[in-house]
Parts: structure tokens; sequence; C-alpha cells
């Protein structure tokens, strides 16, 4: 299956007569892609009131319902399902607002804040049955990986790296990069060119792999080649460079161009 959808791709871009240089490293987003938390949606809006009430906790609070509810209109304005951003926002400056609303002052109280916040989301954790395996085959092939990944609420880089360390794939990474250290979120391009240099690549030499359409269109910005990940198989065309229903099509893409150049969209 995904050696005939790749291949279906690449006939179609090799007539057209543009080549691109081989593959030399891959990035990967992280949720939805790598790793996904257990019955939690994308939009984590219905467990708003769960994750405030365990910070609530932590903190010593006892919000009125009204302050709940201002709580809640602070995580969805925020909320990049509800809103959509480009520049990303820091976590302190999301669960800050809420503690003075709740009467509490963020400097005593925002590091447990983060820390529980998170920590509720976390708990879900886990791994798709083929990551470990297909990183693993790139790292023992020395191809350069890394991880680009929009975190949900300015989520700092400390809980990216424990939800890798607990998944078991810390040590299968070359970089990580997080949308609140590149400052911008997907599909802008700059992460993506971030992520290259630190592979030690041009971006047209890295294949980008991503579940979603910003995935993909942010790849293509930046000049990278692109990998949709359709575990659903919807069909889906945001414009990629191929199209896999899991992570071992990427191996197969990589056993494809061993022996055969990446053609260029048009």
């Amino acid at each position: 299956m995904h050696r005939s959808r790749a291949a279906g791709q690449r006939r179609r871009r090799k007539s057209r007569g543009i080549v691109k240089p081989p593959i030399r490293a891959i990035g990967f987003d992280l949720g939805e892609t790598l790793l996904f938390y257990r019955d939690t949606p994308l939009n984590w809006a219905s467990l708003y009131p769960d994750a405030l009430g365990a910070v609530a906790r932590v903190c010593g609070a006892s919000p009125s319902p009204e302050q709940f509810a201002a709580a809640g209109q602070i995580l969805r304005q925020h909320n990049t399902r509800i809103v959509p951003r480009t520049r990303e926002v820091s976590a302190g400056k999301i669960l800050s607002p809420i503690l003075k609303a709740w009467s509490l002052d963020p400097t005593a109280h925002l590091s447990a804040a983060i820390e529980t916040f998170f920590r509720f989301f976390q708990q879900h954790l886990c791994v798709y049955p083929e990551t470990a395996s297909v990183l693993t085959a790139l790292r023992e092939r020395h191809i350069p990986t890394g991880i680009l990944t929009d975190v949900p609420y300015g989520m700092p880089r400390a809980f990216v790296q424990c939800d890798l360390a607990d998944a078991g794939l810390s040590n299968l990474f070359d970089a990580l990069l997080t949308s609140v250290e590149v400052g911008v979120r997907k599909p802008e391009a700059a992460g993506y060119r971030e992520l290259a240099a630190h592979l030690g690549v041009e971006p047209r030499e890295m294949l980008y792999v991503g579940n979603e359409a910003k995935d993909v269109i942010g790849a293509n910005r930046a000049g990278a080649q692109s990998a949709f990940l359709d575990r659903e198989n919807t069909g889906a065309s945001h414009g990629q460079d191929f199209t896999i229903s899991t992570l071992a099509g990427v191996c197969e893409i990589m056993r494809n161009t061993r022996a055969v150049a990446v053609e260029l969209r048009t």
C-alpha cells in the first residue's frame, strides 16, 4: 500500500521533469503522529473543568462558579482548535490570568499550576505501535531525525521531553523544537527551516511527516519535502509529496529514494 501510493506520486511528478535532491534527514510532528493522549480530544475544552479543578486543589483555591467560567474562557481564547494563531504564547501568560482571577498570586502558584495542568493530560499518554521500530530503523541507517511540534497552551519544553522519555523515544532523535522556542506555530516556515539547520541539512533535503494539513503546508512553504500521515485513509490532498497510512511508510519512502531522487512538486 505504501509502495504503490508513494510510487504513484513520484511518477506523476517525474513526468514534469523537475527533480528534488535525495532525502538526508527526517522531521516529525509529535501529537497524533508519533504518540497521542488516550481518550483526549484534540480540542481540550470539554476537559477544562476537570483540569482546572485539579489546579485549584493544588493551589488551595476555591473558585466560585463564575471564577471557573472565567478561567475556562481564558483557556478558550488560547485554544488553537477554536482560535487559531500564528504567534506562540507561553503557558505562564495563559495561566497567570487564571490565577489572578482566582485571587491567587501567580508568583507563588504559577509553577504548581503549570505542572498540574499539563500532567492532567499527560497521564493518558500512548505511543503508536510502529513508532519505536520505525525510529530505530532510521537511527540504524544514520539518518538524522528531529521533532517540530506545536504545543498546546504554551506547554513548556520539559513536558514534551517527559512525554518522549515516558514513551521510550528520548534517544531516537537528534533535535527537538517546540512552537514556544521557535516563537511561531505551523504552518509558518520558520520552524521547519530551523529544524533542518539543527539536522545539518538544507530544508529541501528534509522530509517532514505530519498528520494535519498545516504540517504539509508549512513544510511546502519552507521548501522541505512533505509526507501526510493519513491514518484514516481519507485520501485528503494538502499538496504533499507523499501520503502514508502508518509511519512504516516513511521507511518505504526511504527505500525507494535510495535509487531515485525525490521529484519536486510544481
